[in-house]
């Protein structure tokens, strides 16, 4: 994870090399990473007035739907306005670097600089999703954040292992070599599938434990589906987290 972290970090300095730029990169993966506890938000909301609804004043039942309506639509503004923005975002900080690049080198930096977004706002989306967990029940949290820290180890050594493969693509082609699309994206599809597979075992096992604290009673019933719609999206969100690494990896081996 280490060789990981460094390698997006020194990809993030190289493709926004402003200081003012930067910071709106942060602000486009912090809104991105706002939207899914947002979400679960929105559950929790929903879960308590089904499970707790018929005993709530009308008036606290009335703010409630009010409140669970402007986070639903605010969280899909939001995904909208980050997702179109970041391009309009990218053609300024590119248009700022001062850098002599060829068409095809830009192209690729086009390519890794929106995975680069991706995988920053999945990886803190994950990380919020964590965190949100801790108010819910601290116990079931802190096994969820170290299962989320031994995915995310196996994902680094994939990463590395997928961008040192596509680094050895592109010089077989600058040595003449054949390189048949069937290697190139072969080997990235099936690394990113098989991070997922793994996350999604470990999920399962997860699914397996927040039954067996319910029904013991160590967690409500409300919070008991919203861990569950949690974990559903943290699922959803390590196979993005896979997908969004290997394709980067492959941006990155072909642009510098």
């Amino acid at each position: 994870m280490k060789r990981m972290t460094s390698l997006l970090w020194k990809s993030s300095r190289q493709l926004v090399p402003k200081g003012k730029y930067r910071w709106q990169l942060i602000l486009l993966v912090l809104i991105a990473a706002a939207i899914p506890v947002t979400e679960l938000l929105v559950a929790k909301l929903f879960t308590d007035l089904v499970v707790s609804g018929a005993g709530m004043p009308v008036a606290e039942i009335v703010i409630s739907v009010i409140l669970f309506a402007l986070l639903f639509a605010t969280t899909r503004i939001a995904n909208y306005l980050q997702k179109t923005y970041r391009v309009k975002f990218f053609d300024k900080a590119f248009g700022a670097d001062e850098r002599q690049k060829t068409a095809n080198t830009e192209s690729w930096e086009w390519a890794m600089a929106l995975e680069l977004v991706n995988v920053l706002s999945f990886l803190t989306q994950m990380f919020v999703i964590a965190a949100f967990f801790f108010f819910l029940n601290p116990g079931f949290a802190a096994i969820n954040l170290a299962f989320i820290l031994i995915v995310l180890q196996v994902m680094g050594v994939l990463f590395v292992r997928q961008f040192n493969t596509q680094r050895g693509f592109v010089q077989k082609r600058r040595a003449k070599e054949t390189v048949t699309p069937a290697e190139r994206l072969g080997t990235r599809i099936q690394q990113a599938e098989f991070g997922t597979l793994l996350a999604s075992f470990g999920v399962v096992v997860l699914f397996a434990l927040l039954i067996w604290l319910s029904i013991e009673g160590q967690i409500s019933l409300a919070n008991t589906i919203v861990f569950f719609l949690g974990l559903r999206l943290q699922n959803t969100t390590f196979s993005s987290v896979s997908s969004a690494l290997m394709r980067f990896a492959r941006a990155k081996a072909n642009s510098f």
